[in-house]
């Protein structure tokens, strides 16, 4: 497995389990555009990310995810049970795919296909026709995709910032995705490199003029540039559409194309038509304008008139990963180095040279500062284990026909990552013993003068030098008198 594709993985897995948290949000406080927003990115990015890293089965899985919760961001399907559901079954689906290619196998395509049918069935009519129309361009050839008559054109200057590698983002991953909604010319603009010597390797001095042909609304173009959109210039226009002009040479010329896009005047245009050479040459040789800026007009010019003869014809984290294995290596050399500056402190103490003694003193305030960091790179907030288990509690209480929710209290405590991983199987069984004999049945519940709904209080907190966990349920928990009965019933 490559570098790249084992980082997409852990960001999907992430991704996933921030998924699944913000879908039980949401199930509890169903108008929250922003969870929405926040669930439609993390589709977003599993999807776009998947496409680059060879994903394609999960990039198009997700997509049929990604085009229902765009619905519900612009009002037009509303938040209920069934669509959790769903959605949590899906992102079930994607884990499983992820697990599966991890060991070169696939997952098993027949439940995909199922999902896909039943997430279909939550778009309106229009919609529907709308997702069987681009499923069948997605089959088509990537240059045949921009074919359809009803296509538009936009032309995209993407200016990104210059720390924009340092902030873990890749452009040329936004203009792959670019690609993907259609046709594209990408045309880089090299004019602000600057001489080798002066090149700073993590910075980028490039930006791109983009003519994509699409029949995505703007909307997907600026979904692109979600995650960039404040640090980088985006400028997105219109510059052909059907309905417009059908003739194929009758695109706007070359001079007007660059006096409209801002890379030379109408005064430095006319001082250079004084002359009679073609009139790319003409500006280039004036230093009127790059060649770059030329290269990228003409391209726009050459693919606006190809579109359209075509439809003529035709009448489209402040912080970074690190491997948990590289951090217990640290943590056991930590760990000889304590030793070693025991027996460095103890050799001192031996010695009367003041100037030793000074300096064990020193090594040993710095190791102890040392052992004190590395073992608080260790500690977790315990939420995200916490988590995991409303998923748990759902599910176990769909199952068994009960009605609970959990409360969380203290997910900001933190806990030594092993110890974390060693708390999930009691916790795991605590809690189903909750549901299974705490809390009572809906009816039973009412019949007794309580809510229908149960709840389960998962919470930790520091007493002292510990971390003190507690799991409290509002049930009537196990009558002493029934286990008796059953301990003598059976002979015990």
């Amino acid at each position: 497995m490559d570098k790249q594709t084992e980082t997409y993985r852990e960001e999907a897995y992430e991704l996933l389990a921030e998924l699944e948290a913000s879908l039980l949000e949401l199930e509890e406080t169903p108008d929250d555009t922003g969870m929405i927003g926040r669930i439609f990115r993390a589709l977003h990015t599993i999807k776009g990310s998947g496409a680059m890293f060879g994903f394609d089965d999960i990039a198009e899985f997700t997509h049929e995810l990604e085009t229902i919760f765009d619905l519900v961001r612009g009002g037009k399907i509303s938040v209920t049970k069934e669509l959790i559901d769903l959605t949590l079954s899906a992102r079930d689906q994607i884990k499983a795919m992820l697990d599966a290619s991890e060991g070169g196998e696939t997952a098993d395509t027949s439940i995909s296909e199922e999902i896909i049918i039943a997430i279909r069935a939550f778009l309106p009519d229009t919609e529907k026709d709308l997702e069987e129309q681009e499923s069948e361009i997605r089959k088509l050839k990537p240059e045949a995709r921009y074919l359809k008559p009803g296509n538009i054109t936009y032309r995209i200057r993407f200016h990104p910032d210059p720390e924009i590698f340092i902030n873990g983002t890749n452009p040329i991953f936004l203009l792959n995705e670019l690609q993907e909604l259609g046709e594209a010319r990408i045309v880089a603009q090299t004019n602000a490199v600057p001489r080798l010597e002066d090149i700073e390797p993590e910075k980028c001095y490039i930006y791109w003029d983009i003519i994509l042909t699409t029949s995505e609304g703007i909307d997907a173009i600026e979904n692109v540039f979600v995650f960039v959109e404040d640090d980088c210039e985006i400028h997105i226009e219109i510059i052909d559409e059907a309905g417009g002009p059908e003739n194929e040479t009758g695109y706007k010329r070359l001079g007007e194309i660059l006096i409209e896009r801002g890379d030379i005047s109408t005064r430095e245009l006319l001082a250079v038509l004084e002359e009679q050479r073609r009139l790319g040459e003409l500006l280039v040789a004036a230093e009127v304008v790059e060649q770059g800026a030329v290269d990228s007009a003409l391209a726009e010019q050459e693919h606006i008139r190809t579109v359209r003869k075509t439809r003529k014809e035709s009448t489209s984290s402040s912080s970074i990963r690190v491997p948990s294995e590289r951090l217990d290596s640290l943590v056991d050399l930590v760990g000889e180095l304590v030793t070693v500056q025991a027996r460095l402190s103890q050799k001192a103490s031996f010695q009367s040279d003041p100037e030793l003694l000074s300096i064990a003193e020193e090594v040993q305030r710095l190791t102890a500062n040392l052992r004190d960091n590395t073992m608080r790179i260790r500690m977790l907030p315990i939420g995200a284990t916490f988590a995991r288990f409303k998923r748990l509690v759902r599910d176990l209480s769909n199952e068994l026909g009960k009605e609970a929710i959990m409360i969380i209290e203290g997910a900001d405590t933190e806990l030594d990552k092993t110890v974390i991983e060693q708390l999930n199987d009691p916790l795991v069984h605590i809690i189903r013993n909750t549901i299974d004999h705490g809390i009572e049945s809906p009816d039973f519940r009412e019949s007794e003068g309580k809510p229908r709904q149960g709840t389960i209080r998962l919470s930790a907190e520091h007493s002292g030098p510990n971390v003190l966990i507690r799991v409290f349920d509002d049930g009537a928990g196990i009558d002493p008198e029934v286990i008796r009965a059953k301990a003598v019933e059976k002979g015990l």
